[in-house]
């Protein structure tokens, strides 16, 4: 019996770029079926959703990277500084975002319309993550997952941005977060099987 030649992996940040556009494409597609408003771009602090659209996207970029990264053995991510730096970022928008609100404090069940569209954008992104990662499988698979669920989770939040008022109460930003959460879960209870080494 003679062993196959391994295909060389490449690199953590190309697989992301690849598979990135993947996942938001399967995000898009999913919730098209749902009601959408679009963000009102001339809104006098549409600046807040614009820079809070492009941490998110850029936070769910840098997940994945380190995801893609750890699943390979002997390799690590060091996104960490800038990651932090980012996310940092991303907490200021979403405080502006809720003192722009008319009502910042909200009520129980707002937001009930993210934690919906912020799931059918994600769960199609598992499917994809899951694909991608499969590829190296992983010594440290609840590492990747983890970080691949909250990869998802932030393109999640990118496309919702694109679809949400400049404002958002903290209550919505609740159901946010919780949505993510979920989208974590279920990454790392779908994926343990498929991405240990």
């Amino acid at each position: 019996m003679t062993a196959q030649p391994v295909r060389r992996i490449s690199p953590a940040w190309a697989r992301a770029l690849m598979w990135m556009p993947v996942a938001l494409l399967l995000g898009y597609l999913f919730t098209r079926p749902l009601h959408r408003a679009a963000l009102d771009w001339s809104a006098p602090n549409a600046g807040i959703a614009i820079a809070g659209i492009l941490l998110s996207l850029a936070l769910g970029a840098g997940a994945l990277v380190a995801a893609f990264t750890v699943s390979v053995a002997g390799s690590a991510a060091r996104l960490r500084g800038g990651m932090m730096a980012a996310f940092a970022a991303w907490l200021v928008c979403a405080a502006l975002a809720i003192g722009a609100s008319a009502h910042p404090a909200g009520k129980l069940g707002q937001g009930s319309y993210c934690f919906t569209f912020i799931l059918v954008a994600g769960l199609p992104m598992i499917g994809a993550v899951l694909l991608a990662l499969r590829r190296t499988r992983s010594l440290a698979p609840l590492r990747s997952l983890a970080l691949a669920g909250g990869g998802i989770g932030f393109l999640s939040f990118g496309l919702l941005g694109f679809c949400h008022p400049v404002g958002m109460s903290a209550v919505d930003f609740a159901m946010h977060l919780a949505a993510a959460l979920a989208l974590a879960i279920v990454t790392v209870a779908l994926g343990r099987a498929a991405v240990a080494a």
